[in-house]
């Protein structure tokens, strides 16, 4: 009957039903962000399941095993991150004193050549400080929040992942009963491609965070940035966030070398940073994660704005593996095929022959 009714009617039902969609997705985005990494790493941790399934294990004992595994790797990672932490910050009183010199140096090319007075420079300073102060409460109050919010977020991530592998079976099962038994074959292709384009992706987006790591732990040593595995392994987890997150972690060292060493050694950081995300961004993610996903440089980049706008930083994580889902299950559906196209690369005789 809905394919009967006028076509204002129908682009009026599919628009109003979009937005119906994203405001859900807004307003209840603590749950939805909340399930939504439990089942991409659900995805991930599911071949390892399977294979322990397969020697006999039950599958309880399995998927414990690989979420203790996980959690293994992970404590590994902030033990060797914390480590550093601790031996940056023994080396913090040292930073503020040369901090403090470079400050006042920078007030005396201010005082000379552009006639700031100290005494103006100082009062300044104190507004915002005052200014500042003033707001350290709520900002303290936020930043509590916010922290209890990601603790509780990590916390829950491993049980819903835990019932999201124990109960697999079940969730095909409904699947299966809400579709037609003539779409059964097309709802397993759904699953075992989902599957293997998100596997595919993480393990190749682990990959790239691994070599771009390892180039800015070498590119920090090279150019003489005290604690450069800490600051390149920082710059490589940043990596979750996709084009600014390299940026983000390498913020910190550049402005501890402007104040520490000198500009010279800033700008060399900043060249360093540039050309390793642009041999990232132009040969090894295309390389490693480009033929796992398949989307086009526009579908990826409107992705990011939105997943920004609607969720933020977490929004901005997993754009992208969403995007690589509903690419998935348009191209399985005979009726959103269409759409699926728009979503991937553009073919070369589509480039050569077809475009006007």
């Amino acid at each position: 009957m809905f394919k009967d009714s006028p076509y204002s009617v129908r682009l009026a039902s599919v628009l109003v039903s979009i937005y119906l969609v994203m405001l859900g997705l807004y307003y209840l985005q603590d749950l939805l962000i909340l399930i939504a990494f439990a089942l991409i790493l659900a995805m991930v941790l599911l071949p390892l399941c399977r294979g322990l399934e397969n020697k006999g294990f039950p599958r309880s004992v399995a998927i414990s095993i690989c979420l203790l595994f996980s959690v293994a790797i992970i404590a590994g990672l902030i033990s060797l991150l914390a480590f550093q932490i601790i031996e940056f910050s023994n080396d913090w009183p040292m930073f503020i004193k040369k901090a403090e010199k470079w400050i006042s140096g920078l007030q005396t090319f201010l005082s000379r050549n552009l006639n700031i007075s100290r005494k103006k420079q100082m009062l300044e300073l104190s507004n915002q400080t005052i200014g500042l102060l003033k707001n350290s409460g709520s900002i303290l109050t936020a930043t509590f929040s916010t922290i209890v919010h990601s603790l509780t977020i990590l916390i829950l991530i491993p049980i819903f992942m835990f019932f999201m592998l124990s109960y697999r079976s079940f969730f095909f099962t409904f699947l299966a009963m809400v579709f037609p038994t003539t779409e059964k074959d097309m709802l397993r292709g759904i699953m075992g491609k989902t599957g293997s384009v998100v596997q595919g992706y993480l393990v190749g987006l682990l990959f790239v965070m691994f070599t771009v790591a390892c180039a800015n732990s070498l590119g920090f040593w090279w150019i003489g940035v005290d604690y450069p595995i800490f600051f390149g392994i920082t710059t490589g987890l940043l990596l979750l966030i996709p084009y600014i997150g390299i940026w983000i972690g390498a913020s910190l060292p550049i402005l501890l070398s402007l104040a520490t060493l000198s500009p010279s050694h800033a700008l060399a950081i900043v060249a360093w940073i540039a050309a390793v995300q642009f041999i990232e961004a132009n040969f090894i993610t295309p390389l490693v994660i480009g033929s796992k996903v398949s989307i086009n440089p526009l579908v990826a980049m409107l992705a990011l704005l939105g997943g920004e706008m609607l969720w933020g930083i977490p929004g901005l994580i997993l754009a992208l593996p969403f995007t690589a889902i509903i690419k998935v299950i348009f191209d399985h559906v005979p009726t959103l095929q269409p759409y699926g196209f728009i979503l991937g690369e553009a073919p070369k005789r589509v480039k050569e022959t077809e475009a006007p």
